[in-house]
């Protein structure tokens, strides 16, 4: 079983590479790409990469099949592992692989084939356990999950969690986790659901900033974790210390074992920073460096110094001040469509050094996502990829749980009610806000309800756009301490709405729609583009631009990969690609 989640993980990032070099153009000079009805090639220099196409899709995305061939002359050569194709590219075609590349591709690799055993392991536990209970092993996953949270036995949305076993969709590192061993991806990844002991540190209160949209320095430990007070009070006199000289800040178990000792030597042995023998109970979310406490309505954002896809998963310290602020400060606005809400950030804290040592310690506390209905709540990621209850993928077991069958119908009514209800508040907080939030899939809930009821919610702050002429119309005092979230002009906030939510979550489902034979891709684009049209209120700020944006003749899509062989993760390289959704305005 081992070696077929080895192949079959060796096959996807192959796959991923491919398609990456063709979508982001990564030619030299004087080679070629070739798209037949069955098959695609690079050319160069009398050579040809060859791979069989079983479909292609809007934003240059290809389904493949087989093995790659790699042609000279009158000898073909079948492609058997990513190293073997590695060689190919770097040594015959002249595209860079370098070492430092090729050892993150191999660590997605693996990343993937461990979670692809994991899943073959959880589906078989769960249809076991369905035997064993009298429970019909064809049940829908949908009534499972239902019961299995009825019965207090799962949380839904931190099962949900755990499903994405395809991570982002096409980049190829994806599953990349460095430098953590297998053991360190099975106990830190969310997809293996482990539970996770976060260490409980103490920081000097002149040696942090903390920054509250409650106006609480102490929110850790009166709102996150009172129970903790005394043994902290108690554990601090033993030491003949004052529990009132310091604040609490939680800290990543990684971290703590393979940063902090390092970082901030001279703060532990000076008692600025104190380790306790106390931990608090978590789950990692699809975030990685995201926590939900067990048992508590708080999720924690941590930094990890762990490359999780192409970035290094540390807090920057200005995200810790900026998340309270903007909670505080757009908490009325973000409230005005119910069908759409934002997790607020109440509480932030980062130690007081300078910013590249204290994105390593920092902590933003986060309300837990809850959407108070009957349905089921899932991160949006999860709709795309299998469950292993009934092994569908997630999106259909919801069609066939509220329509009892997918057709082509369902799947429109499912779309169109899907894209309204998440689009019209996006467009109008950039309309009234000049905000973009980021709501592509990893950061978007969703609560599912029984005939297509539906509502989100939208969490992490840290990745919104901000016209800021436009917001200070509406709140004239505001100030933006992470100039990261501020955008150079309206365009750029589009773009980031355009980003998240057209390319990376309605193309996402539309990608999926599209695989059935009665189901046009374009008539699904179609109807997101009438709802996205009819979202934009004429009357209103930024109308012209939102519509030349989202409906110009071409979409900007991040070069993922050239960015990581470039070594520009922090500075976008982008490339264009025709719109799906392009129309005359």
């Amino acid at each position: 079983m081992m070696y077929q989640t080895w192949y079959l993980a060796d096959k996807n990032v192959q796959y991923r590479l491919f398609n990456a070099i063709i979508k982001e153009q990564i030619f030299p000079e004087n080679m070629y790409c070739n798209s037949y009805d069955h098959f695609v090639e690079l050319q160069y220099h009398g050579q040809v990469l060859k791979l069989q196409k079983n479909r292609y899709s809007a934003m240059e995305r290809y389904e493949f099949s087989g093995a790659i061939t790699y042609i000279k002359g009158k000898v073909e050569t079948e492609i058997t592992s990513l190293e073997q194709l590695l060689t190919v590219l770097d040594s015959h075609f002249d595209i860079p692989i370098s070492n430092r590349l090729t050892e993150e591709l191999i660590s997605s690799r693996e990343g993937f084939a461990l979670t692809y055993e994991h899943f073959n392991h959880r589906q078989s536990l769960i249809h076991a356990t369905l035997k064993f209970s009298k429970m019909p092993e064809t049940i829908n996953f949908f009534s499972w999950l239902q019961h299995m949270v009825d019965s207090e036995q799962i949380n839904d949305l931190s099962y949900s969690e755990s499903l994405v076993i395809e991570g982002h969709p096409t980049h190829p590192l994806s599953k990349t986790k460095l430098p953590l061993t297998t053991e360190e991806i099975k106990q830190f990844a969310p997809e293996f659901e482990k539970v996770i002991a976060l260490r409980i540190m103490l920081i000097h209160k002149h040696n942090c900033i903390i920054t509250s949209m409650e106006n609480d320095s102490e929110f850790l430990l009166d709102k996150v974790m009172p129970e903790y007070r005394y043994k902290l009070k108690a554990y601090l006199e033993a030491l003949d210390l004052e529990l009132k000289d310091y604040s609490v800040i939680i800290v990543h178990p990684w971290q703590y074992d393979n940063v902090i000792p390092y970082k901030f030597v001279e703060w532990i042995e000076s008692k600025l920073l104190l380790p306790t023998p106390f931990e608090i109970e978590a789950r990692a979310t699809l975030s990685f460096r995201t926590m939900q406490l067990i048992g508590k309505p708080f999720h924690v954002k941590l930094p990890v110094d762990v490359q999780a896809t192409s970035a290094v998963r540390t807090v920057s310290s200005v995200t810790t001040v900026d998340g309270p602020k903007l909670s505080y400060e757009l908490q009325d606005m973000l409230a005005i469509y119910p069908q759409l809400q934002v997790a607020m950030e109440p509480f932030g804290i980062h130690a007081n050094t300078e910013p590249d040592t204290a994105r390593h310690l920092a902590c933003i506390v986060r309300h837990q996502p809850l959407i108070a209905d009957n349905g089921t709540t899932l991160v949006t990621a999860s709709l795309v990829n299998r469950n292993p209850v009934d092994y569908q993928v997630t999106v259909d077991s919801y069609l066939n749980w509220v329509n009892h069958a997918i057709t082509e119908d369902a799947i429109k009514k499912f779309l169109s009610i899907y894209t309204k209800t998440l689009i019209e508040p996006l467009i109008a907080y950039i309309q009234d806000y000049g905000l973009a939030l980021e709501a592509h899939m990893q950061n978007t809930i969703v609560n599912l309800g029984p005939n297509y009821q539906m509502k989100f919610i939208i969490r992490d702050l840290g990745g919104s756009r901000i016209d800021l002429s436009t917001l200070q119309q509406k709140l004239p005092n505001i100030s933006i301490t992470n100039k990261s979230l501020i955008a150079e002009n309206i365009e750029a906030v589009i773009a980031k709405f355009q980003h998240a939510v057209i390319q990376n979550q309605i193309a996402e489902l539309i990608y999926h729609f599209s695989r059935y034979d009665d189901v046009e891709e374009a008539e699904l684009f179609a109807i997101v583009s009438e709802i996205v049209e009819q979202a934009i209120d004429p009357h209103k700020a930024h109308a012209h631009m939102l519509k030349q944006v989202l409906f110009g003749p071409t979409i900007t899509v991040k070069a993922l990969l050239r960015m990581r062989m470039e070594s520009k993760v922090k500075q976008y390289v982008t490339i264009d690609l025709r719109n799906p959704i392009f129309k005359e305005v």
